[in-house]
């Protein structure tokens, strides 16, 4: 297959893989986000995502033509970039020379996602982006139904985020939500219990939790916890029992303990 060298990095689509990597209101503006490696773009196909443009280095071509192939049979347009212009594109030390810029698909609303029925998580400005992916990996791992999260989180099409996702962002469907008290009440009222995970006195151990078909936990920011509106809005608190010394667990791994619980 012949393709097109790109060699400056005034060209357009290498402006526009560099603006789709490193500003979230590009990846709005275009619809689009732009997966790094042939693993996580593999996953967007398998996904059902459309690959509009890959952008590969001769150097990953060589290396990688096997697992490409079915990356250039998917994508509607292929281009060979420099490997200088791999390294404009990326934000790690050693870029993986291939990327690609797919289509996004329609966000799900939240009637959409409490319609699928089931378990989900609610995270209230998580800002972290590898605690963001590993929640998302996680929940996608322990099939809960989705995840809603308020519009100050971290942006679930970040590039650190879709690598600590490992691609579960192309299955797991995420609701992002303005006003995240007022979501919680609208799923309190579509019969879904809704608990904030708090270190209150009142809260409920997690160990005498048993959690009804249609249900939700809310984790909090990583230094702050859950706002006192969002708390207020919920059915109820539970706390995760620890024995140790420590007062609170990494929101991840409190995220991780929480989706577990909630798939037994």
């Amino acid at each position: 297959m012949e393709m097109e060298l790109l060699t400056s990095k005034d060209n357009k689509l290498v402006k526009l893989a560099v603006r789709l990597n490193s500003d979230k209101k590009a990846r709005e503006e275009e619809q689009m986000l732009l997966a790094e490696g042939a693993k996580l773009c593999l996953e967007g196909i398998k996904s059902g995502y459309v690959l509009k443009t890959l952008l590969i280095t001769q150097a990953a071509l060589d290396r990688q033509e096997h697992a490409l192939a079915t990356l250039l049979k998917a994508a509607r347009h292929t281009h060979l970039i420099t490997g200088d212009i791999a390294k404009k594109i990326s934000d790690v030390k050693t870029p993986q020379g291939v990327y690609g810029l797919f289509a996004r698909k329609q966000a799900p609303t939240l009637l959409d996602l409490l319609n699928i029925g089931g378990r989900f998580l609610v995270l209230d400005t998580i800002q972290d982006p590898g605690n963001m992916g590993t929640i998302i990996r996680t929940c996608e791992a322990f099939g809960l139904s989705g995840l809603v999260v308020s519009a100050n989180c971290a942006d679930v099409y970040s590039p650190k985020v879709l690598r600590a996702t490992m691609g579960g962002v192309f299955r797991l469907p995420v609701v992002v939500e303005e006003d995240l008290p007022g979501a919680i009440g609208f799923m309190r009222k579509q019969g879904v219990a809704v608990y904030a995970a708090t270190l209150g006195q009142d809260a409920k151990p997690l160990s005498q939790m048993q959690f009804a078909p249609s249900c939700a936990v809310v984790i909090g920011n990583e230094g702050q916890g859950i706002s006192q509106e969002v708390c207020r809005a919920c059915s109820g608190s539970v706390i995760i029992d620890m024995k140790g010394a420590a007062e609170s667990l990494n929101a991840a791994v409190a995220a991780s303990i929480f989706a577990w619980e909630m798939a037994k």
